[in-house]
């Protein structure tokens, strides 16, 4: 890569479009936490359950492909361990992340049963919690899972029969969406108390919430979310960030009514046009979204050229667009293809 045209570094470029200024190139954002593990040869389960190893191999990785150097805590399933389910940790530390081996909701009645957990302890937010010390020591963002209350709920028992429920068991979903979105309340609490408001990034993404239809949305997630946004900036958060997981295009006209910050961070799936998602957010950073498909089996000359275009589009938006995948990247993409896309955002990122 020609680093001679380098006028910002990649931390100069994300707090200038935090703040609405102009950047001199398109940032690259590497979103592949499995990718980091095969990349620096650690188990990928201690990306989960391992926050110094998971940090230093997040942050050697981005280096090495000259991406924004932001390391983040995620959990799989999250929402389940915290209500007293139980994880499932690969058996050679190899082949994935957690598991979940027991919900900690059968039937609809158990949903009454479950009760506010402790959130300094519970599941994997003490982790979590570790890992956002070690960010606040790197000086990178501080973030924390937030997400959306009905992906998480619906791990109580399984997507499978939350979504069942939702349209047989409305009163039961409810109950289920009330106690997530007053335990992510309190995630949002501890964080802020321990770290201060202007200094974390509510983390969020939101697959489940894209297999329901815009009526349901309305109904069961839109209320709790606008609920969740409202909590944290009135507390004093300055931006939320949220992944848009797949193809969510029928419900942008809902989420464009959510409060996202000054500015927001919004990721979109490969399914979601930049262009539209610039449309429908104005105000926001778009953040996106070549086919994590390409990026995985295609060619490094397939993968540079996909590459080329999301960033021209990407550059229509002006001065306030991420290039990165449209999904995280998988642990088994070859390497060289994360390199095109680093040497993409280098060759073309530049604006005039």
């Amino acid at each position: 890569m020609n680093s001679s045209k380098a006028k910002m570094t990649n931390q100069e470029r994300y707090h200038a479009l935090l703040n609405r200024q102009a950047v001199d190139r398109v940032l690259f954002s590497h979103k592949g936490y499995d990718f980091c593990s095969r990349n620096c040869g650690i188990p990928r389960a201690d990306i989960y359950d391992n926050p110094p190893v998971s940090f230093k191999a997040q942050k050697l990785t981005m280096e090495q492909y000259n991406a924004e150097v932001a390391p983040f805590y995620t959990f799989v399933a999250y929402g389940s361990w915290e209500f007293g389910g139980e994880i499932k940790w690969p058996e050679d530390r190899f082949g994935s992340g957690p598991g979940v081996l027991k919900r900690p909701v059968a039937a609809p009645d158990d949903v009454y049963k479950l009760q506010l957990p402790d959130v300094k302890t519970a599941g994997c937010i003490p982790m979590m919690m570790e890992f956002a010390h070690i960010q606040q020591k790197e000086g990178t963002q501080i973030g924390f899972i937030y997400g959306s209350p009905f992906t998480f709920a619906a791990n109580l028992c399984g997507v499978d029969t939350f979504l069942l429920w939702a349209a047989t068991e409305p009163d039961v979903v409810h109950h289920a969406m009330r106690l997530m979105t007053d335990h992510l309340k309190q995630v949002a609490d501890y964080f802020i108390d321990e770290f201060g408001a202007g200094n974390v990034l509510p983390r969020s993404a939101s697959p489940t919430d894209g297999l329901i239809s815009p009526r349901m949305y309305e109904k069961f997630v839109f209320p709790y979310r606008k609920e969740l946004h409202e909590h944290v900036l009135e507390r004093g958060v300055r931006h939320i960030y949220d992944h848009i997981c797949g193809d969510q295009n029928k419900n942008l006209k809902l989420l464009a009514q959510l409060p996202w910050g000054d500015p927001g961070i919004l990721s979109f799936g490969s399914e979601v046009d930049l262009l539209t998602a610039g449309e429908y957010f104005p105000n926001d950073i778009i953040c996106g979204n070549v086919e994590p498909v390409i990026i995985t089996t295609k060619e490094p000359e397939e993968v540079y050229e996909a590459c080329r275009v999301n960033i021209e589009k990407g550059k229509q938006l002006g001065h306030r667009y991420i290039f990165m995948g449209g999904c995280t990247i998988s642990a088994t993409t070859p390497p060289v293809n994360i390199y095109m896309m680093s040497k993409a955002a280098e060759d073309f990122g530049y604006y005039d």
